[in-house]
């Protein structure tokens, strides 16, 4: 198990295609939610906030000096990345999206992180 996590990270540390799309990912949700706000779809604007502070977590430059403190960033993201494609995944299956062409980019996206995931795998063995 601790030799498949440490692939995993690997992958996820060298490929800058796998980076781009764990990024874009929570983007494109928190878009797919402005705009289902916009649209007047109900429980959308705190999604959307949330969606907005966790691409602000992600993207800012902060390091701390204790390394403990730079894991705690890194799960916060993580778990905070989970649990918005969670939320997201409740609100397309729970009612129809409105408007469809962001939650279409965003399962697109989806779609697209296990195929990267193993053609990076393949390249790098």
């Amino acid at each position: 198990m601790e030799g498949l996590a440490t692939g995993v990270t690997t992958i996820l540390a060298q490929s800058g295609a796998m980076r781009a799309l764990v990024v874009a990912v929570p983007v494109a949700i928190t878009v797919s939610f402005l705009a289902g706000w916009r649209a007047r779809v109900e429980n959308t604007l705190p999604a959307a906030i949330w969606g907005g502070l966790l691409c602000l977590w992600i993207a800012a430059p902060v390091r701390f000096g204790l390394i403990e403190m730079n894991q705690l960033r890194w799960m916060v993201a993580i778990l905070g990345w989970f649990w918005l494609v969670s939320a997201w995944v409740r609100h397309v299956l729970g009612e129809w999206p409105e408007p469809i062409w962001g939650h279409w980019i965003v399962g697109t996206l989806l779609l697209l992180l296990p195929i990267v995931a193993g053609v990076e795998a393949v390249r790098l063995l």
